[in-house]
């Protein structure tokens, strides 16, 4: 186990270098690298309290209280990859629960005469302990728990959201970030479970419970630490100007009563949309998104959003990749492209995945690209 937990701490220390030296590194960035720099010091804290010596007083508070850090530092990155604002006010808020723990354990063991010693992974109970030091763990549990059923509640917002603005969801859906969030949920939950079964029920030796834990976090580190670095900022081609468009999209149930348009006005701008539309064929771009269409159509992002959900009954992604089916069943049939693989003409329609295309071809046509071509 030490040496997996070695392991861990120097594939970790890499990826940490690596992200460092990133250029244009962007906030959700160095949330990140902080994240990444608290899981560190968690796997340190294990295999050096197992393997190699004893924690005292405030140094023993401060690395066993890093999860208070670890689970806001993970909810900050996926708050400011799906496009949040995350000013000091919030951070502060999250992360200052963290020293907040630690100056009441610091100020209680004081009062009390006690000198906390962190070993095996947790503090030494010493004989006949207060009351508050059979419940000093149950704050980092509570804290983890919350978090992550913040965090997918976060995500299942954004799975939501990007139907209405992206006409694709390579990249944008964000489905590892749902596995590493549940990897959380379960550690945290197994944990608990294996701290309290070993100290009451004598289940398993406390250090193999607390080495289990960080080989789970160096397992952990690795899978964030590789999607991580490859995840791209979703909404880097946005200014600050386009954000509010898209927070207005965001909430389009409760701005259309107050957008103004009549249903005369909604079925002129569908004209004028479905024109652009089979003229300029911009359903051709794989980067298509709301704001860019707008702009394009020369509708504002909110009336735009309005008229494809009320007018044609569809969300963004829906609408723009009907168009691109349309025009691949288009080309498949066509001699003119006979020269191009089923792929290559996906491609061409703006579709970004092999995968992508097949599923959405097929949930329109109701066969696969190749079946649809024989016949």
């Amino acid at each position: 186990m030490e040496v997996i937990l070695n392991a861990g701490l120097g594939i970790g220390t890499l990826m940490f270098w690596l992200l460092l030296f990133k250029r244009s590194k962007k906030q959700e960035d160095y949330f990140f690298l902080c994240w990444i720099m608290v899981t560190l010091g968690q796997i340190a804290f294990y295999e050096i309290t197992i393997y190699r010596f004893e924690f005292r007083g405030i140094w023993a508070i401060a690395s066993f209280g890093l999860p208070l850090l670890g689970a806001p530092l993970l909810f900050l990155y996926i708050l400011a990859l799906t496009g949040r604002s995350v000013t000091w006010k919030i951070v502060l808020a999250h992360l200052g629960i963290y020293p907040i723990y630690i100056l009441l354990l610091f100020l209680v063991q004081e009062r009390d005469g006690i000198v906390l010693i962190a070993t095996n992974g947790l503090f030494r109970l010493p004989k006949s302990p207060p009351i508050w030091m059979q419940y000093y763990a149950v704050p980092l549990a509570l804290s983890g728990l919350f978090y992550c059923v913040w965090d997918l509640a976060l995500l299942r917002k954004h799975s939501k959201n990007i139907v209405a603005f992206f006409s694709f969801y390579e990249k944008v859906n964000l489905k590892w970030v749902n596995y590493i969030v549940y990897s959380y949920f379960l550690l945290f939950l197994v944990t608990s479970i294996l701290i309290f079964g070993a100290i009451h029920f004598q289940l398993l030796p406390i250090e193999n419970a607390f080495a289990l834990v960080g080989i789970t976090l160096c397992l952990m580190l690795i899978a964030f630490g590789f999607y991580g670095f490859r995840q791209t900022a979703i909404f880097s081609n946005i200014d600050a100007g386009r954000m509010t468009d898209l927070k207005i999209t965001m909430s389009e149930k409760a701005s259309y009563s107050k957008s103004g348009l009549t249903s005369e006005k909604i079925e002129i701008l569908a004209n004028q949309l479905n024109k652009h539309m089979e003229k300029e064929k911009p359903f051709l771009n794989e980067d298509l998104n709301l704001t860019l269409l707008a702009e394009q159509s020369q509708i504002s992002p909110p009336h735009l959003s309005q008229v494809i959900n009320q007018y044609f009954q569809k969300n963004f992604y829906d609408f723009i990749n009907q168009y691109r089916v349309e025009e691949a069943k288009k080309r498949l049939l066509s001699a003119d492209y006979r020269h191009l693989s089923i792929l290559g003409i996906a491609f061409d329609c703006g579709f970004k995945s092999k995968s992508s295309f097949n599923r959405y071809f097929k949930k329109y046509t109701g066969t696969a690209p190749s079946e649809f071509k024989k016949k």
